[in-house]
Order: C-alpha cells, then structure tokens, then sequence
C-alpha cells in the first residue's frame, strides 16, 4: 500500500452540523458570535431583531418565532456568502480578527435553529439571493451545500437603509434552554456593552435589540452602549486606606507584563479595581445619587473575578482562576492574537484555558489588589453596621428577576381567539389599579425593570393581593401593605433579604397562575373564572387575618 493517499470516508453531514451545534452556545452567546462578523465587516449600524409568535407576550417561553441580525457593514458578493457558509472556511484572518476557526456562523447558526438564511449587499452587485442551509434538506439529502431562493421583502426592505450591509437569520427555532423573547433581550442588553466595550468606545455605533410582534409593530428596544465593569473612568486613582470613604471604586494595578513565551513580542495588558460592598447602597449617611451609583457597581461573585479579552472583544466574564469567593475585585486581562498559545480560546468563544505561566505571573500581580480589597470590605462592614434602611419594597425582587418567564400549562390545546378575549378582560381588570400604583418602571424613563411585585395601600375587600396583568409584560402583584400578615411577616424582613422575596415569589407565582387560568380554562367563562378568584382572594386574605390575631407573638424574641 502507497503511503500518504488519503482514502476518502463518507460523512453524515446532518450529525457534523448537530455536533458543531453543540459546542456549548447558550442563545446570547451564539448571536453575539455572529455579531462579531458585523464588527470585522466595518459596520456602523448593528440590529437584532427578535419577532415573536402569534399570541404570545414577552415573557412566554419559547415565544420566539425567528431571529434577525442586521448590520452595514462591507457586505458580500454571492462568492463571499457561500465561503462563509462553508464549514471550516478556509479565509485569512488577521492579527486583530475576531474570528478564529471558520465556523462561528454555522455552529452558531444552528444552535439556534434549523435554517440559516444569509442576504447582503455591495456597491457594485447590489442585493443579493437569499442563501441558506436547512438542516432538514441536508438531513434529507445526505449532503452539506447550500440554497438559493429569492429575497423576501422585508429583508430587502432592511438592506435598502443602507448602501451596503448583511442580514443573517435562524428559523424553525431549536429551544434547549426555557428561552423567552425578553429573557434574550435583557441577557444581550446587559452582556454586549461590555463584551464589545472597546468597539463601541471607538467607534460611532448604532448598536440596538428591538422585539416585534406577530405582525412587525415594534414593542420594545434597547440601545446598547458601552459599558465597563471595572468602572475605571469613576474610580479613584489608588486604594488609601485611612481616606476611604466606602463610596467609589479605587483602581489598584495597571500595567503590562511580558509574554512569556517571546519576551520580546507585544505585553499583555493588566487593570484591576477593587469596590465598595454592595450592602453600602443602602446605607443611610450617603445621598441618594452616591446610594445609585453604588448599586449600578452591582458588586457580586458572578461579576467578580477576571475579564479575558481577545482583540478587544471579551472572551470570559468573571473567571474566578484562584481566586475564589472574592467579591470585591476585577481584573481586565487584554491579549492579542499572537498570544493565542497562552490563552485556548474554545470554538464558541466561551471559555478559555490559562497557561501555567500567565496563571503564575497573575497570581503576583494580583497578591496586593486582593488583600486591598478584603480591607475595603472590612471598612465598609464597619460603616454599614446598624444602618440598614427599606428602599423602594419589591424593588430587589424585580431588579433579580427582570427576565422571569410565565410557563404556562403546554397541555392545554391554545384557543388564540379565545385566549384574546381572556386577556382582555384581565386587562379591563386591571385597569382600576393603575390610578393607584406606582409607576410600571423601576425607572419610567429607562423602562428597564417591569416591577412584578408592587406594594400599595390597598384595603380593597381586606385582601392581601391582587393580580394585576400588563398586555406586553404580563403578570404581576400588588401586596396591600394595610392587611395585618404585612406588618407581622412581610415587613419585617429587609428588601433585599431572602426571606422577603421568597415571600414576594410565592405571591408573584399566585398571580401569574391565576391570571393563566383565567385565560386558559376555556371550560368556564371567563367573566365567571375571575369572580371564583376574587371570592377565592377575599377568603384566603381573611384566613391570614385570623392567623395573624392569633400569632402576635410569634416574633417577639427576635432582634
């Protein structure tokens, strides 16, 4: 046998694309991968635009129809598409790229639904075909390969703003996580500024998620804008301890160190800052601006730890490395690609594995900043104690749960005509709430935070709560703060307490299965379901009433 002939072997081309599919994407992970091709394309105007299904509001899981990721950039001929639908391309990337392996769309792509749909335009060619992988036909056919068909309309519609562009879009959407439109939304929002900080830093970026209904009207939309987690631009130049007042970050190592496999290559960029405890946002000495400020650091382990970012564009949120449950400290690691020996960065972009010399040269580095940031904790510990205040009620539970899905009952065959009526009258129903509550915003300006939990001075029937529905947002409770179990159990734990929102979950949870039954038990009209849930709230409220006057005493030996 002659060496070196290679003996071709058949390929399952339906499982290549359903093992690339799995390599550990999460939604948000896998557009922000297709993302990255915007931003190597030069664009200036970056959309994603998520439509929902017919009948379903933003928090229904599994509510997302199709995906669309629009952009200005450069553009591609019909030759630049079917390149970057190959598997593997095989395409040149620069020192600065973005993309690695050739395959981010693809694996990507179908890690979120079973066709891909690709349209561009450029100066000299103008709009393109729609080109596509299904995986049905590939499945069907046995072979990897694209198709063409013409352009729909409102991709065409998209592309006309711009002189040049792309849209990428997924359809017959894969659902392996409990996903819901504004769970996306919120997870994009609140990772893509800091993942692409120093892109949009630089440049005059137009980057936005909008959600559309069934029929294209636009109910939500948020601007993404740069965001830096270490705070730098508002931190204090050095950690003193005798002058620190518990109120500001304080930058404490920034410098370069050398690569350690060529020390005479490009250094490797280090920062750190180490924060004030996250309990001083409540504590009664500071301004109410200084309180703000303070819970914007949202200093907690998810956000603690280091930020690994590969050509400007993050790789890894909060690797703790060695550093365990250290609350106070961020560290911004910035290397290039010529360090990629260094520092594995997986296919998807995810994760990354740390060599042993750079693990070694961070753990001198850092050795000061961590004991710093014990110290600040230690201060701040000091000056919160005994000062604790109630801020806005319900507003900790809102705040941790701004992307928290209604599941409905999927036995339940849907009657979407039915189902309209239903929500109507929870609507109507609502309506007398609205002269009485606050706002429907933690920040009515930002419209940010849906406030599922509202506390108001009820004393409507002496019930203790009340479903309240929005037609976008959906459910939510208000708790009477005049009913006696408020004053006895509910009032007397802290906002942020576990036990207060455990408390505001279980009502939270009444309200949104009552509201699904009303516009879902089709068995009983819906005027009448309603009724039943009223008598039912005015019964359970009194039962509560009574076991208060008899537990009074319950919490008299408590601090």
């Amino acid at each position: 046998m002659k060496k070196n002939i290679i003996n071709s072997l058949p390929i399952n081309a339906d499982r290549i694309c359903e093992a690339i599919s799995k390599i550990g994407y999460n939604p948000s992970s896998a557009i922000m991968d297709i993302i990255d091709n915007s931003f190597m394309a030069g664009a200036k105007n970056i959309s994603i635009k998520i439509y929902l299904k017919e009948g379903m509001n933003i928090n229904n899981i599994k509510n997302i129809e199709k995906i669309y990721v629009i952009d200005d950039g450069k553009g591609m001929n019909d030759e630049g598409i079917t390149k970057a639908l190959e598997l593997g391309s095989d395409v040149e990337y620069g020192n600065n790229s973005l993309s690695k392996y050739g395959l981010g769309l693809k694996s990507a792509g179908f890690s979120l639904g079973r066709r891909i749909e690709v349209v561009s335009k450029t100066t000299d060619v103008g709009i393109s075909d729609k080109y596509f992988l299904d995986r049905d036909i590939i499945k069907s056919t046995g072979k990897f390969g694209y198709c063409i068909e013409e352009k729909d309309q409102l991709v065409e519609d998209f592309l006309n703003d711009y002189k040049t562009g792309t849209v990428v879009s997924f359809h017959n959407l894969i659902y392996t996580s409990r996903i819901s439109a504004q769970k996306l939304s919120e997870d994009l929002s609140k990772k893509m500024g800091v993942f692409y900080s120093e892109f949009l830093d630089k440049e005059d970026v137009s980057f936005k998620v909008q959600i559309f209904d069934s029929k294209s009207n636009e109910i939500r939309v948020k601007e993404i804008k740069s965001r830096d987690l270490l705070f730098w631009s508002d931190s204090l130049d050095a950690f003193i301890k005798e002058d620190y007042d518990c109120k500001k970050p304080c930058k404490v190592l920034d410098k370069e160190f050398e690569n350690p496999i060529n020390p005479t290559g490009e250094r490797i960029k280090i920062q750190a800052t180490i924060f004030p405890k996250d309990s001083m946002k409540n504590f009664a000495k500071f301004n109410e601006d200084e309180r703000k400020r303070i819970k914007e650091y949202d200093v907690s382990l998810k956000n603690s730890g280091f930020y690994f970012y590969r050509n400007g564009r993050l790789i890894k949120w909060g690797e703790k490395v060695f550093l365990n449950r250290e609350f106070g400290i961020r560290i911004k690691v910035s290397f290039k690609t010529e360090h990629d020996e260094l520092f594995d960065v997986d296919v998807s972009k995810q994760h990354l594995t740390i060599s042993e010399e750079v693990e070694s040269i961070l753990k001198q580095l850092v050795a000061v900043p961590r004991n710093q940031a014990k110290e600040v904790f230690e201060l701040c510990d000091i000056k919160v104690k005994n000062s604790k205040k109630h801020e806005s009620e319900g507003s900790e539970f809102n705040n941790s749960n701004t992307a928290l899905e209604e599941d409905g009952d999927e036995s339940i065959p849907i009657n979407l005509e039915e189902t309209k009526k239903r929500k109507e009258i929870l609507e109507e129903n609502s309506k007398e709430f609205e002269q009485e509550t606050l706002p429907k915003y933690e920040d009515e300006e930002k419209q940010d935070t849906f406030r599922r939990v509202r506390y108001w001075n009820g004393n409507r029937n002496r019930t203790l709560w009340e479903a309240g529905y929005d037609n976008i947002e959906g459910s939510y409770v208000l708790i009477d703060k005049n009913h006696p179990y408020y004053d006895l159990a509910i009032s007397r734990n802290e906002p942020d307490s576990p036990y207060r929102q455990t408390i505001e979950a279980i009502f939270h949870s009444l309200a949104v299965g009552q509201n699904q039954t009303v516009e879902k038990f089709y068995a009983v009209d819906g005027d009448l379901v309603l009724e039943i849930f009223k008598k039912f709230l005015r019964a359970t409220s009194q039962q509560l009433d009574n076991w208060v006057n008899n537990n009074w005493d319950l919490f008299e030996n408590e601090d």
